[in-house]
Protein backbone atom coordinates (compact mmCIF):
# COMPACT_ATOMS: atom_id res chain seq x y z
CA UNK A 1 0.00 0.00 0.00
CA UNK A 2 1.88 3.40 -1.21
CA UNK A 3 0.13 6.84 0.19
CA UNK A 4 1.18 8.14 3.52
CA UNK A 5 4.17 9.99 3.78
CA UNK A 6 5.82 9.15 6.86
CA UNK A 7 6.21 5.82 9.08
CA UNK A 8 2.99 3.93 9.45
CA UNK A 9 2.18 3.05 13.10
CA UNK A 10 -0.70 1.02 13.24
CA UNK A 11 -3.18 -0.91 11.18
CA UNK A 12 -6.04 -2.65 11.86
CA UNK A 13 -8.79 -5.01 9.81
CA UNK A 14 -12.72 -3.99 10.21
CA UNK A 15 -14.64 -7.26 11.49
CA UNK A 16 -15.62 -7.54 8.36
CA UNK A 17 -12.53 -7.70 6.23
CA UNK A 18 -13.76 -5.77 3.65
CA UNK A 19 -11.70 -2.61 5.12
CA UNK A 20 -8.21 -1.85 6.69
CA UNK A 21 -7.11 1.30 8.39
CA UNK A 22 -3.67 2.77 8.60
CA UNK A 23 -2.40 5.51 10.40
CA UNK A 24 0.82 7.27 10.04
CA UNK A 25 3.57 9.60 11.60
CA UNK A 26 2.13 12.04 9.17
CA UNK A 27 -0.98 12.72 10.97
CA UNK A 28 -3.24 11.21 8.53
CA UNK A 29 -5.69 8.02 8.49
CA UNK A 30 -6.13 6.08 5.55
CA UNK A 31 -9.70 3.72 5.41
CA UNK A 32 -8.64 1.27 2.42
CA UNK A 33 -11.53 -0.91 0.74
CA UNK A 34 -10.28 -5.04 0.03
CA UNK A 35 -10.98 -6.44 -3.63
CA UNK A 36 -10.48 -9.34 -5.03
CA UNK A 37 -9.79 -11.19 -1.71
CA UNK A 38 -7.67 -9.25 -0.21
CA UNK A 39 -5.19 -9.38 -3.63
CA UNK A 40 -5.87 -5.18 -4.11
CA UNK A 41 -6.83 -2.14 -2.11
CA UNK A 42 -8.14 0.74 -3.21
CA UNK A 43 -8.26 3.81 -0.98
CA UNK A 44 -11.57 4.76 0.55
CA UNK A 45 -10.74 7.96 2.50
CA UNK A 46 -7.80 9.88 3.90
CA UNK A 47 -8.87 11.73 7.05
CA UNK A 48 -6.67 14.76 8.40
CA UNK A 49 -8.20 15.46 11.62
CA UNK A 50 -5.66 14.94 13.67
CA UNK A 51 -2.48 17.78 14.28
CA UNK A 52 0.19 15.57 15.64
CA UNK A 53 1.09 11.78 14.83
CA UNK A 54 -1.40 9.07 14.98
CA UNK A 55 -0.35 6.19 17.13
CA UNK A 56 -3.28 3.23 16.56
CA UNK A 57 -6.25 2.78 14.98
CA UNK A 58 -9.04 0.21 16.00
CA UNK A 59 -12.54 -0.58 14.27
CA UNK A 60 -15.97 -1.35 16.48
CA UNK A 61 -15.86 -4.96 16.36
CA UNK A 62 -19.76 -4.88 14.90
CA UNK A 63 -19.80 -1.24 12.94
CA UNK A 64 -17.69 -0.05 10.56
CA UNK A 65 -16.80 2.68 12.55
CA UNK A 66 -13.13 3.68 13.31
CA UNK A 67 -11.37 5.45 16.24
CA UNK A 68 -7.70 7.00 15.93
CA UNK A 69 -5.69 7.77 18.56
CA UNK A 70 -2.79 10.53 18.51
CA UNK A 71 0.11 12.39 20.24
CA UNK A 72 -2.59 15.34 20.02
CA UNK A 73 -4.38 14.36 23.27
CA UNK A 74 -7.42 13.30 21.14
CA UNK A 75 -9.17 10.52 19.73
CA UNK A 76 -10.59 11.02 16.82
CA UNK A 77 -14.26 8.84 15.36
CA UNK A 78 -14.47 8.32 12.03
CA UNK A 79 -17.86 6.67 9.64
CA UNK A 80 -18.83 6.11 6.11
CA UNK A 81 -21.09 8.93 4.81
CA UNK A 82 -22.53 7.69 1.47
CA UNK A 83 -18.96 6.93 0.67
CA UNK A 84 -17.30 9.32 2.07
CA UNK A 85 -15.21 8.89 5.50
CA UNK A 86 -15.96 11.18 7.70
CA UNK A 87 -14.84 12.05 11.26
CA UNK A 88 -17.88 12.63 13.45
CA UNK A 89 -17.00 12.97 16.74
CA UNK A 90 -13.39 13.48 18.79
CA UNK A 91 -12.83 12.90 22.43
CA UNK A 92 -10.76 15.75 24.18
CA UNK A 93 -10.27 14.57 27.78
CA UNK A 94 -6.28 13.29 27.59
CA UNK A 95 -3.59 15.01 29.25
CA UNK A 96 -1.02 13.69 26.93
CA UNK A 97 -0.40 11.27 23.79
CA UNK A 98 -3.20 8.57 23.49
CA UNK A 99 -1.19 5.19 22.73
CA UNK A 100 -3.21 3.03 22.16
CA UNK A 101 -7.41 2.24 22.26
CA UNK A 102 -9.37 -0.81 22.42
CA UNK A 103 -13.18 -1.16 21.77
CA UNK A 104 -14.70 -4.23 24.31
CA UNK A 105 -16.24 -7.22 22.69
CA UNK A 106 -20.40 -5.63 22.61
CA UNK A 107 -18.79 -2.49 21.48
CA UNK A 108 -20.34 0.05 23.78
CA UNK A 109 -17.09 1.09 25.43
CA UNK A 110 -13.66 2.37 24.52
CA UNK A 111 -10.35 2.18 26.67
CA UNK A 112 -7.69 4.39 26.05
CA UNK A 113 -4.37 4.85 27.90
Amino acid sequence: LEGHENEVKSIAWSSSGSLLATCSRDKSVWVWEVLNNGEEFECAGVLHSHTQDVKCVRWHPHNEILASASYDNTIKIYRDDDDDWVACGSLDGHDSTVWSIAFNNSGDKLGTY
